[in-house]
């Protein structure tokens, strides 16, 4: 795909259900990770109304990814504050983020994710927080690149 023009700004309630849609694509690439990401059956439409209260709150961000009309990434999450048993640290702590597949190596991700940065500096955070998948390379490749550094794993004990 020929690098295209594209604008990232604060989404808005009527963004959600674009968002939604968009979270559910980046839910199936997951489930392929590990099948512990697979969703409920009414996943898009709670994930709808998540995406639409982050909107109007200070304390949480939903930033798109817009590429003329059509929304071809986002990034959510809120302010997190660390345990009160470490020296105190705020984080913009990022839940999800998506870049259309056709749309990624073009800077998308990495323009969400500053305009993450951006809203956290306004908001006094210590800096950005995010998981990824342990099996998602191309993720975790991406975020070390842009300075991220791992300090935790986490891990799951199944009961079958």
């Amino acid at each position: 795909m020929p690098e295209q023009e594209f604008i990232v700004r604060p989404g808005r309630r009527d963004d959600a259900a674009d968002a939604a849609r968009l979270w559910v694509q980046s839910a199936e690439e997951h489930t392929r990770y590990d099948p512990i990401y697979a969703t409920s059956p009414d996943a898009r439409n709670i994930m709808r109304r998540f995406l639409a209260d982050l909107t109007s709150s200070s304390h949480s961000f939903l930033f798109v990814a817009v590429l003329k009309t059509t929304i071809i990434g986002f990034i959510s999450g809120e302010l997190r504050e660390g345990s009160p048993t470490f020296q105190p640290y705020t984080w913009a702590s990022v839940d999800d983020v998506y870049v259309v597949p056709g749309y990624r190596s073009l800077g998308v991700g990495k323009a969400l994710l500053e305009n993450v940065e951006a809203w956290a500096r306004e908001k006094n955070a210590n800096g950005i927080s995010l998981q990824v998948a342990a099996t998602n390379e191309r993720g975790r490749r991406f975020y070390e690149k842009l300075g991220f550094r791992e300090v935790s794993v986490y891990e799951v004990l199944e009961f079958r």
